[in-house]
């Protein structure tokens, strides 16, 4: 797996993450889908450095509701106003690595 195919299927799959409804329970498909590219580049052999500089960047959202309580801030993964959330910092700064070094563009608004 090289960069460019790389690229071509985290913008896909970032299209279609754009497109969903904000999900009120679970993961949508497509933030699945983006960490199986990410796991499969790894286990290839990709080497990226986490958290590169570029224009993705790990961001924080406010939680809602109780969880607000229980946490300070949900991390996320954002390029301009486009934002998605991640599980843990960890994800966030791998998923920022892998988005820059595909040089993948901000999804058009869904």
């Amino acid at each position: 797996m090289n960069r460019s195919d790389s690229g071509k299927l985290a913008r896909e799959i970032l299209a279609d993450l754009s497109a969903q409804p904000r999900a009120t329970a679970g993961e949508p498909l497509a933030h699945r889908l983006l960490l199986r590219v990410l796991a499969d580049a790894v286990r290839l052999g990709v080497a990226f450095e986490p958290c590169a500089v570029g224009p993705w960047h790990v961001g924080q959202a406010a939680l809602r509701g109780v969880d607000r309580l229980l946490a300070h801030a949900q991390p996320t993964v954002e390029r301009g106003a486009f934002a998605f959330a991640v599980r843990d910092a960890s994800e966030a700064q791998e998923l920022v690595g892998f988005l820059n070094w595909c040089e993948v563009p901000e999804p058009a608004p869904g």
